[in-house]
């Protein structure tokens, strides 16, 4: 019955996406990140829906009547540059066809990428993006921390089986990356920042966000019960921006104290055991795997460290990689980098981790303009609290990426296209209004909006909200 009813979808997503191309863009980020091909058990396990959807949206770009021009900003320069420097070292790369093969697979990713601006473009195709890309990856939070809750904690939350987030590190940093998104979902739904072109939406918005708040400790709770350690730093790294930003934070602090104190809860004794081997890496040997491949790595760049060795450098044989080890341990064949950053420094040198974390930074400064500036105006209240919450899963992706290799994860893509599209946005938005910021009012109760329930804007005595 699965693969009939996701049959089914694709086949009446192919006529809507032709009349309509950009939800052709929507389709493929539901199912590039949430794969729903994986949870499957027949035919459509192995069904090329990626393939399909994305060829279906190519044809509909050239049919498309309101496309947009492609935005040459920064990023879109950083990220051709990116493809031109990964082209350099494939094709010089120790393994160049298993290289390009892996090439063309992240150009795939890029074309999407470089197509989403010019046809994703006003707040509801915007939002639809947002919303579908926050849900495809929020719906294994709510899987994985209702599964918690039930078990308590007993078995470890994995991602979609046969899918790149299948293991609990992945999932863990893709739940981490939409933690943010999810909570200004609920801030979005709760307060009413936007005004939904269906009234049954707009009459249970608020229900909607208090569900979206659920949906957000539930994905806290799955995060923990993936038992990854990699998540649980790049959690602790987004939790004091998402705390500094609580209105009723010490609320929190105190019912955290009571449940812990006098209720007596507790994290399972297996979770517990897992994060003290933080302390004992020297003794657990998933961690010296990490600091051998990274220690490889490293070798690799300083050997070539413009080229580096190419995609798919772990292809070579193991006497060959572990040539470049400093050390060498007693578990054979484990050659992934399991790091971003060293991942990048052996396949493309040093001068490819400076390109990408190019396009990084840039993608940063772009959204923290956006978050700045959106925040005086009361109509684009939703792209300030969007842009902060891709600011922050950025910090949570890089912080817990330093653990696993996953420089080329189509979400950090999706964001930097997001990135563009809103500032595009905001520019545009601005433009029309002569750049006057308004009064933010919430013309239900006659008082300025608050962000919502535990959340404050600062408001300054002339009646605007203060720069974040």
């Amino acid at each position: 019955m699965r693969d009939l009813a996701l049959l089914a979808i694709l086949a009446g997503l192919i006529p809507i996406i032709l009349m309509r191309p950009w939800t052709g863009i929507v389709a493929w980020f539901w199912v590039g990140l949430m794969a729903p091909h994986a949870l499957t058990w027949g035919f459509m396990r192995s069904f090329p829906i990626a393939t399909v959807i994305g060829l279906t949206t190519l044809v509909a770009l050239f049919l498309a009547r309101d496309r947009r021009p492609m935005p040459m900003t920064r990023e879109m320069i950083m990220m051709f540059v990116l493809a031109g420097y990964f082209a350099m070292t494939s094709a010089l790369g120790v393994v160049p066809h298993e290289a390009w093969d892996f090439w063309l697979h992240f150009m795939k990713i890029l074309l999407i990428t470089f197509v989403t601006p010019m046809l994703i473009h006003g707040p509801q195709r915007i939002l639809a993006v947002l919303l579908v890309i926050t849900f495809s990856i929020g719906f294994y939070g709510i899987k994985g921390g209702l599964f918690a809750v039930m078990t308590g904690g007993a078995h470890m939350v994995l991602g979609p089986p046969r899918s790149f987030l299948s293991g609990n590190n992945y999932i863990g940093l893709a739940m981490i990356m939409v933690l943010p998104l999810i909570l200004a979902t609920a801030r979005m739904f709760h307060q009413g920042w936007v005004q939904w072109p269906w009234p049954s939406l707009n009459r249970f918005a608020r229900p909607i966000g208090w569900g979206a708040y659920g949906a957000f400790w539930l994905t806290v709770i799955a995060i923990l019960a993936t038992y990854s350690r990699g998540a649980l730093v790049g959690l602790l790294a987004v939790a004091p921006f998402i705390f500094l930003r609580m209105r009723h934070k010490w609320f929190l602090v105190a019912m955290a104290f009571i449940l812990i104190s006098v209720v007596g809860i507790t994290a399972p004794d297996r979770l517990v055991e897992r994060w003290q081997t933080i302390q004992t890496y020297e003794e657990d040997q998933s961690a010296m795997q990490r600091i051998q491949a990274w220690g490889v790595n490293w070798n690799m760049a300083m050997e070539r460290p413009l080229t580096g060795m190419g995609f798919r450098n772990t292809w070579m044989d193991y006497d060959w990689w572990v040539s470049y080890a400093n050390f060498e341990g007693t578990w054979g064949h484990v050659l992934s980098p399991h790091s971003i950053y060293f991942g990048l420094m052996g396949a493309h040198g040093f001068g490819g981790v400076a390109v990408f974390l190019l396009l990084v930074g840039f993608t940063f400064m772009t959204l923290n303009r956006i978050r700045r500036r959106a925040v005086q105006d009361a109509g684009n209240l939703w792209l300030a609290e969007y842009a902060w919450a891709i600011q922050v899963g950025l910090v949570g992706y890089l912080v817990a990426g330093a653990f696993l290799d996953v420089a080329y994860f189509n979400l950090l893509y999706a964001f930097v296209a997001l990135a563009i599209i809103m500032r595009r946005e905001l520019d545009e938005s601005l433009g029309a209004t002569g750049g006057v910021a308004r009064v933010i009012a919430d013309p239900s109760s006659g008082s300025r909006i608050r962000f919502p329930d535990f959340v404050a804007a600062p408001v300054r005595d002339d009646g605007h909200a203060h720069r974040r």
